[in-house]
C-alpha cells in the first residue's frame, strides 16, 4: 500500500508539474514564423493584432507579408504570394507599411494542365503594402530601366513576425523616442 502511496505522489507531481508548465506558456513562448495579423482591403481586422505586429517591428523581428487573389473570370484560379519585408515603416504609431525587394517579373499558366510559372525577364515589380488596406506596385522595364505601370490597389495582407526562441512580450517604445 505504502509503494502504492509514493507511486501515486510521484504522479501526481509529474501530473501536476506539466500542467503548471503548459498553464504558464503563453502565446509569448510560441517561437518561429507565426501570423500576428492579417487585415481586409479596407484595413479592417480580421485576425490578430495590430499592436503586437507594431511591437514586433520596433523589437527588430523579421517580418513577411503575404497577400493573393482569385481571377474574377474563373475563382477556381488563384495565386498567393509570401515575401520577406525588405523595408517596414510605422506611421503614427497605428499603420504598418512593408516594402519588398524588387522580383523579376512571372507569369502562372494556370490553364493548364501542369501548372507552371514562367518568368517575364524584362519586367520587375516591387510592392509595398499597409496594415490599412493600402498597396502601392511599380513596375518597371529591367533593360530600358524606365517605369512601366504604378498603381495603387486596396489589398488583403497577412502578417508573419518570426519570433526569436526567448522572446519575451513588452511594450517597445517608439524607434524615434529612443
Amino acid at each position: 500500500m505504502k509503494k502504492v502511496l509514493v507511486a501515486f505522489c510521484v504522479l501526481s507531481i509529474l501530473i501536476f508539474g506539466c500542467v503548471d508548465n503548459i498553464a504558464h506558456q503563453s502565446s509569448d513562448a510560441k517561437q518561429g514564423w507565426q501570423l500576428v495579423f492579417r487585415n481586409t482591403k479596407g484595413g479592417k481586422v480580421v485576425f490578430g493584432s495590430k499592436e503586437r505586429l507594431i511591437e514586433a517591428v520596433r523589437a527588430g523581428y523579421s517580418v513577411r507579408v503575404g497577400w493573393g487573389g482569385r481571377r474574377q473570370t474563373d475563382t477556381t484560379k488563384s495565386v498567393e504570394h509570401v515575401a520577406e519585408a525588405q523595408f517596414l515603416t510605422i506611421a503614427n504609431s497605428k499603420e504598418v507599411f512593408a516594402q519588398i525587394q524588387p522580383i523579376i517579373g512571372q507569369h502562372p499558366g494556370l490553364e493548364k494542365d501542369t501548372i507552371d510559372i514562367v518568368f517575364r525577364e524584362n519586367l520587375q515589380w516591387i510592392l509595398m503594402v499597409g496594415t490599412n488596406g493600402f498597396s502601392d506596385r511599380l513596375t518597371t522595364e529591367r533593360f530600358q530601366d524606365s517605369i512601366r505601370g504604378h498603381r495603387s490597389l486596396p489589398t488583403e495582407v497577412s502578417w508573419f513576425v518570426n519570433y526569436p526562441f526567448d522572446h519575451k512580450s513588452k511594450k517597445q517604445t517608439p524607434l524615434w523616442a529612443m
